[in-house]
């Protein structure tokens, strides 16, 4: 289990997460509803100060049964909760205002770093990515800036409270002192108040020190079951033809069982604090009133000042005591912030990998180039060496070769995305398209589907209907505005047909092909690729196969194959210009 961070440790991550908002372009907007935010705190707090002073005068005037005055502090009261009313509602207000916005700016801020090239990839493909990151960007975001909100909010109200009841408190005690042994306590209330929080606090850490980790492994547990559901659902299809549900059901309920285990441990932590939470709030309400009972017993103090004193203690206790009321939330807060650093650091290292000086450009009318590259896993272990390759403008090439030999390992250096690569790749300015063995279809309607990566634009709409007829999918051609699961619903044929056809409206400069009609019959695979060279024969195309009737269609074909004795597979395709 992981070890609670510091207070200091997790004050100090919490502001680095927080600071480039205030920092950024919106952060003038969000700066103005924080101080109205805190505007609306000290609104309330000036009326509880007032409500103290109304108690005293409201509760004398009922020692001194004056008739009169009770009604009149009836009125007094209606007015100060004016205040109170005004002050929580906006106070609520300008919060949702301010979580809303900040939420969009860190979602953007987060979403921009974790797609930023292939950041996602590379992270996900490193032994040092992170958990969930779906997670930590819906909820631990959302859960992050509302508990930073209620406690810097919390916390502001406390320093408020705790200067102004101080100082009544202090006042009235100081006026009738407390006498002990024959020495004049002057404050007495205040120090009492001062003891009782400090000895509380200190007890509510040592019962709760352990609270962070646990709620941190809770969040982490959490997330890996409902990922297992996810998955589940992504891939149902595959799931009932194996007849997989028995090991699923096990799968999940072994993932569901460890969140049980944790939460036992959580509920027991949480028991403890606040079994001593709650102890101290009720036996603190008529503490101040116990104490002070022989002054008012005595006569030397009235029945409004004793009011007034106790609320006041309680104020103060209140504000001294912020700590243990809101522990369970800094814990919560400490886990949160713990795991958006985590994946703050993540996405920043994994970014820099993208950061790289620009390649030379290709020699001679080359398209593709590379040379002296090594693509490793994420273990370390050769996939795949390649001494030279070069593919010219125009032409193609077709890479065949065993299965697991680094074909797809390959495809994905010479795409940019795989982390793990050495030696030198440069190709010509252009627009590069991939096709993958199994394509991607984003949510929506097929329009977007087709258009993916670019967004549906409608001049386009005679191309699309085209490309759909040419690649066999004629029978879509009226559904084009349909938005469906079409991910779920078209055969994996026909999502690799509806690649081909998005590669068509696309019309790339470089074609990289990775089994990308491996699903389809043999005739219509080597149709489909014949169609590719026939309507784009401007691009380059290096595609993978393992079709050895494609071998006609393309300019040269290169064998990849493992070379005896080591664990790795080397590519020499070069042809002078």
């Amino acid at each position: 289990m992981t070890s609670p961070p510091s207070l200091r440790s997790t004050l100090s991550k919490a502001w680095h997460i927080a600071a480039p908002y205030f920092r950024s372009d919106q952060g003038w907007v969000g700066s103005g509803l924080l101080a109205s935010l805190i505007g609306a705190q000290l609104v309330v707090v000036g009326a509880a100060v007032a409500e103290n002073y109304w108690r005293n005068a409201f509760f004398q005037t009922l020692q001194d049964k004056y008739w009169p005055g009770f009604i009149e502090q009836f009125w007094v009261y209606a007015v100060i909760a004016v205040f109170h009313i005004c002050g929580a509602v906006y106070q609520r207000y300008l919060a949702q205002w301010l979580t809303i916005r900040w939420r969009g700016w860190m979602t953007a801020h987060y979403l921009d770093g974790w797609l930023h090239g292939s950041t996602h990839y590379r992270a996900m493909m490193s032994p040092d990515s992170v958990d969930n990151p779906d997670q930590r960007i819906a909820e631990d975001v959302r859960s992050y800036i509302s508990l930073t909100l209620d406690l810097l909010i919390g916390l502001i109200g406390a320093i408020a409270r705790l200067a102004s009841f101080v100082a009544i408190l202090w006042a009235l005690s100081s006026r009738i002192p407390l006498t002990v042994f024959g020495v004049a306590i002057p404050g007495y209330l205040v120090w009492a108040a001062l003891i009782y929080a400090i000895a509380g606090s200190f007890v509510t850490h040592w019962i709760g020190r352990r609270l962070i980790a646990i709620d941190f492994e809770q969040e982490r547990r959490e997330a890996d079951f409902r990922f297992g559901l996810v998955r589940l659902r992504e891939n149902s299809e595959a799931v009932a033809l194996l007849r997989g549900e028995a090991f699923e059901k096990s799968a999940l309920t072994e993932r569901f069982q460890a969140i049980v285990d944790n939460w036992f441990r959580l509920m027991n932590r949480q028991q403890l604090i606040g079994l001593f939470s709650e102890s101290y709030k009720r036996y603190s309400l008529y503490f101040p009133y116990f104490v002070m009972s022989p002054l008012f017993f005595s006569g030397n103090m009235q029945l409004g000042a004793f009011m007034q004193s106790g609320s006041a203690f309680n104020e103060v206790r209140n504000s001294f005591s912020y700590f243990i009321n809101a522990y369970l939330k800094v814990a919560e807060l400490a886990a949160v912030t713990q795991r958006l650093s985590q994946f703050g650091e993540v996405v920043k290292q994994f970014r820099a990998v993208n950061v790289e000086p620009k390649p030379p450009s290709p020699t001679c009318d080359a398209a593709l180039e590379a040379s002296d590259v090594v693509v490793k896993s994420a273990s370390g272990s050769i996939i795949v060496a390649v001494d030279r390759i070069q593919v010219e403008s125009g032409t193609s090439l077709l890479i065949v070769g065993p299965s697991g030999v680094g074909k797809t390992s390959l495809v994905r250096a010479i795409a940019g995305i795989w982390p793990f690569v050495s030696g030198r790749f440069s190709t010509t300015p252009g627009r590069t398209l991939v096709l993958p063995q199994r394509p991607y279809l984003p949510l929506g309607s097929l329009r977007t589907a087709l258009s993916y990566p670019g967004a549906p634009d409608p001049s386009s709409a005679p191309r699309i209907v085209e490309a759909l007829n040419t690649v066999g999918l004629d029978r879509l051609v009226s559904q084009l505005d349909l938005v469906d699961r079409w991910d779920v619903r078209l055969s994996e044929g026909e999502k690799q047909r509806l690649s081909i056809a998005r590669a068509l409206l696309y019309q790339p400069d470089l074609l990289l092909l990775d089994e990308a009609t491996s699903a389809l019959d043999k005739t219509s695979e080597v149709s489909l690729h014949r169609l590719l060279r026939t309507r784009l024969p401007a691009a380059t195309i290096v595609a993978v196969s393992h079709q050895d009737a494609l071998h006609l269609h393309y300019d040269r074909v290169t064998v990849l194959s493992r070379s005896p004795g080591l664990p790795s597979s080397v590519l020499n395709a070069f042809s002078k210009c």
